[in-house]
């Protein structure tokens, strides 16, 4: 942390920033190429996801219930709460379709609702113990393939 502390103070940069830049340098200096942390790769994963019907102009691509773990995943790295409705919306289905697959990962266990204590119309959700990591294990397979 002090070389990231010394290299920040230098460059007028944020630690975050610094680490990505100090992983860069050294992927150059092995010759090998360099990587996106896993929560980057799974915002831009899930980004190209959603595309990918209006790039075909055909909605046959979807799988609601992964982008929703995706996206809780990625919240809960950038320290970001996710409503129900958000959670819906990031699916990329008709809300209907997304309240079903929501309420199916519910009842599997995977994600937890807990009411807004100012709004009684909202609700806050999260991934469960577990069911996070277990995504991140994917993701960071699929990263490592690509």
């Amino acid at each position: 942390m002090q070389l990231v502390d010394a290299v920040a103070s230098r460059r007028g940069l944020d630690r975050d920033s610094v680490i990505a830049f100090l992983e860069d340098a050294a992927a150059a200096g092995m010759n090998r190429p360099s990587y996106k942390s896993v929560t980057q790769f799974a915002a831009g994963m899930r980004a190209i996801r959603l595309r990918r019907n209006d790039t075909l102009g055909t909605p046959l691509f979807r799988d609601p219930a992964w982008d929703m773990l995706l996206d809780l995943m990625v919240a809960d790295d950038e320290v970001r709460s996710v409503s129900v409705s958000g959670l819906c919306h990031a699916s990329g289905v008709p809300t209907t379709t997304a309240l079903r697959h929501f309420e199916r990962l519910e009842t599997l266990g995977l994600l937890a609702r807990t009411p807004d204590p100012r709004d009684k119309r909202r609700f806050w959700v999260k991934g469960t113990p577990g069911t996070l990591e277990r995504v991140r294990e994917i993701v960071a397979r699929l990263q490592a393939e690509a």
